[in-house]
């Protein structure tokens, strides 16, 4: 019950299992082996040092593990394994921590990415959202904290910047309205390529804010599939709030200069609502 309640549903979570297959099956969830071999099989072994534990908690993120779960049986690999601990201190969040049962790490969000970005960015944030995007879309972030972004029928979830592929699964799993909001500030890191290469393929601009933000929508597969081609000619034009059409274009454009927002914008859902207004 606990690793449900501290992650969302079909995440994929490491378990330190000692190979019981009653560990790894969660609800809703993948569960894998940790450590684990080429197959994701139980490895039939624990790490030899604080360090290998590390490669091998590397790895199995890599592999698409979003979760390591430390059962209470476990709990000792934090003494034994100091190196690891510290690491995980440094680089993971812990979401939820039950000492009769288990203690669950993020591995794609460290502790310094869940700080407060002050009230003022908030505000910059939830504006931007109240003004494109749809009362029940599903929304993502990537590098900033989310927690005051939901309101209504929209649900928000948090993502990592640390894994490219597990990244490109979410988005495909998506259903409905769904967007990804993304931290561009100047304290974050910069751009990583296989991410850029991620959205391209799988979503689309459609709200950019210097130093603060990137919002973009998740396309459907079969939106995906059929835009391909096209897409390499959508990159070689300039997006702008242009794009949108007639009294929708200007109600948005006139919508966030209000709110102090003014940038660069493709054509979101929000100004199609806003045209029937």
């Amino acid at each position: 019950m606990v690793v449900l309640d501290a992650t969302p549903p079909e995440a994929v979570v490491a378990v330190v299992s000692k190979g019981d297959p009653r560990l790894v099956e969660l609800e809703e969830r993948t569960g894998l082996h940790f450590p684990a071999d080429a197959e994701g099989r139980y490895a039939g072994y624990y790490p030899r040092t604080g360090e290998e534990a590390i490669a091998q908690l590397e790895a199995a993120r890599n592999a698409g593990a979003e979760y390591l779960c430390l059962p209470a049986t476990a709990f000792w690999w934090l003494e034994h394994y100091a190196g690891l601990a510290a690491w995980l201190g440094v680089h993971c969040r812990v979401v939820a921590e039950d000492r009769q049962t288990c203690i669950v790490y993020d591995l794609l969000r460290s502790p310094q990415e869940t700080a407060a970005d002050g009230s003022a960015v908030d505000r910059q944030l939830q504006a931007l959202i109240e003004a494109v995007l749809p009362e029940d879309a599903v929304l993502f972030t990537l590098g900033l904290d989310g927690k005051n972004l939901a309101s209504g029928g929209r649900t928000v979830s948090s993502l990592g910047r640390g894994n490219p592929l597990g990244l490109q699964r979410r988005l495909q799993r998506a259903a409905g309205s769904s967007f990804v909001l993304v931290g561009r500030r100047e304290s974050d890191p910069a751009p990583d390529p296989a991410l850029d290469s991620v959205f391209k393929s799988s979503a689309r601009l459609v709200a950019s804010r210097p130093g603060l933000c990137d919002l973009y929508e998740v396309k459907s597969p079969a939106s995906a599939a059929r835009l391909s081609q096209s897409s390499r000619e959508e990159d070689q034009l300039p997006r702008s709030s242009s794009s949108l059409d007639g009294e929708g274009a200007d109600k948005l454009t006139k919508r966030l200069e209000r709110l102090g927002l003014a940038g660069h914008d493709g054509d979101s859902p929000g100004s199609r609502n806003e045209a029937r207004d």
